[in-house]
């Protein structure tokens, strides 16, 4: 089970009995929209998460990108969480990448999302102390 699995599970079953637009596990992922856009920040954010876990979808982690940072482009800070946390840990195939993720977990905490402000902290506190030990 990857990382991301283990960090968005519990959260990911929430998200998803939550969202009203959310079909079933059997349901296609076309059922949040299309590629050129989905219906809501809430609904792009359950996709995002369904690619990376591969619930009821093939996982892809360039899809689960797409539509997280589309949800945080809509202002849903969770989702900017999400989306650094696949940059980080290079899930899905992503190509690990910490200053995105950093600017991720930036706008989730300006967003308002705790948790995401709390990845941020410690992603700060970690490269300072890989600083100084150089």
């Amino acid at each position: 089970m990857s990382k991301f699995k283990k960090r968005v599970g519990v959260f990911s079953l929430l998200l998803l009995t939550a969202c009203t637009q959310a079909p079933s596990p059997e349901a296609s992922a076309t059922s949040y929209g299309n590629a050129s856009g989905c219906g809501s920040a809430q609904s792009c954010e359950a996709l995002g998460i369904r690619y990376i876990t591969g619930d009821g979808v093939h996982t892809d982690g360039y899809k689960a990108v797409e539509y997280l940072e589309r949800a945080c482009s809509m202002g849903r800070g969770s989702a900017c969480n999400g989306a650094a946390f696949i940059f980080a840990d290079a899930e899905g195939g992503v190509k690990q990448d910490y200053r995105k993720a950093l600017d991720y977990w930036s706008r989730a905490c300006r967003l308002g999302d705790q948790t995401g402000c709390a990845n941020y902290r410690l992603a700060q506190d970690k490269l300072a102390a890989l600083r100084r030990s150089r």
